[in-house]
């Protein structure tokens, strides 16, 4: 079978790196394993990737950087944390993208392209206009903040209620229904997002996990961690309050048993957490890391014994599957992503009824899981298993499938060697 010429699309793209960055590189990667590929993203990632490559040599992987875009650039000194001016920014390379593409299809002949991130509804993709067949997805960004929980992040209320609302008209906006009428092959991240595109005219929306697992994460629970009486319980991520951290250091507070070690690793403004912690008397009991480089968030993955998921609203979060390669089991909300692909064995999902609710849920099941070692031991041995089945080369095995067929729908029957 001739190898398919992949033109994939993704604003940054880090090697050895978790969320949107990590994404465009794990599909670019390991497709081009058997496939030629060329990647569109923009060039804060070019440093770290050509000194990857220059290690790692990939023949069939090719970068076309595209940014900053010029004097006017809204984003000033990108860097993958930096966000102000990001969202302004990205509308307008979105555009430069599009020319990229048609500059590279001149040159070189393209079989299909697939737009790998951003992937939110919000902000459609406008690589159709290439001509090419299209694929977009996994796509999020139709999931919402529970609405009963809007009181209990302050002043990110009113963002997130406006966000809610913005949500809710998305699929009658001529930007979305136009895309996703010109897409060959829709994938959802989530049910919440294909309910969108649904809703946006898409006939036929297929769900898929926006993340996979790269085999080199992939360890095995130690025993020592088996053998600690402390219960070590991990939270990590951005520190803005639709995370959920609240909700963590509530539940910290409620948790009765006193050999629990509660850990919060992440990166942002973190004023308002240490109050909250002092106001809450955690001082004692919550550990705050800080920012970590990536690898060694990997091995506090491995390290601890339950990994804690409060985000109140994500297309699915990267950072569980990193803790489930690790054999590190997760609690969660039932909803959005997490919900609909983690399985009850390696994952404690709690509904989303209300704040106290869940604190109190979730508090409880901490204590159950203290005093239950064995169940514990259950949940991270099938964590690492259900891990070894999510890996990024398995992914891009079914996105190769997937491409063909939709290259057989298109007509498409030779393919240029």
């Amino acid at each position: 079978m001739k190898a398919l010429h992949i033109l994939i699309v993704g604003h940054g793209c880090f090697p050895n790196m978790g969320s949107e960055a990590g994404v465009t590189w794990n599909w670019a990667w390991h497709l081009s394993e058997r496939n030629r590929v060329w990647v569109i993203a923009h060039g804060f990632a070019r440093p770290l990737v050509e000194q990857y490559l220059h290690h790692h040599p990939r023949p069939n992987l090719h970068f076309i950087w595209v940014g900053p875009l010029g004097w006017w650039d809204p984003w000033k000194n990108p860097t993958p944390t930096k966000a102000r001016g990001l969202r302004l920014h990205y509308l307008f390379w979105r555009h430069a993208a599009v020319a990229a593409a048609q500059q590279l299809m001149a040159v070189e002949w393209i079989d299909i392209v697939h737009h790998v991130s951003w992937n939110s509804i919000s902000v459609p993709p406008l690589l159709w206009r290439t001509g090419k067949p299209f694929v977009w997805g996994p796509i999020g960004g139709g999931h919402i903040l529970p609405w009963r929980f809007l009181t209990s992040i302050g002043r990110a209320a009113v963002p997130e209620l406006l966000r809610n609302l913005r949500v809710g008209i998305m699929p009658w906006t001529p930007s979305l229904r136009r895309t996703v009428a010109q897409t060959d092959l829709l994938l959802a991240a989530n049910g919440e997002s294909a309910s969108v595109l649904r809703q946006a005219g898409a006939r036929h929306v297929e769900l898929l996990p926006d993340i996979g697992i790269p085999a080199e994460l992939l360890q095995p629970p130690s025993r020592e961690r088996a053998a600690s009486p402390t219960l070590i319980v991990l939270w990590a991520g951005r520190l803005v309050r639709f995370k959920g951290l609240a909700i963590f250091l509530r539940v910290a507070k409620a948790v009765r048993t006193r050999d629990v070690r509660f850990l919060v690793a992440g990166w942002g403004r973190h004023q308002w957490v240490q109050r909250y912690a002092r106001r809450l008397g955690l001082n004692d009991r919550v550990v705050f890391l800080g920012q970590l480089p990536w690898q060694e968030m990997q091995q506090r993955f491995a390290e601890a014994d339950l990994f804690m998921f409060t985000s109140l609203r994500d297309t699915f979060g990267t950072v569980n599957f990193e803790a489930l390669a690790k054999g590190c089991p997760v609690m969660c909300l039932n909803h959005q992503g997490a919900g609909s692909y983690l399985p009850e064995t390696v994952a404690i999902k709690v509904p989303a009824t209300t704040p106290q609710g869940v604190v109190q849920e979730m508090a409880r099941h901490i204590d159950s899981l203290a005093s239950d070692r064995a169940r514990l031991r259950r949940m991270s041995q099938a964590s690492y298993s259900f891990a070894t089945t999510q890996q990024w080369r398995d992914r891009a095995l079914l996105m190769e499938k997937l491409y063909r067929e939709v290259l057989a729908r298109r007509g498409v029957n030779q393919i240029s060697s």
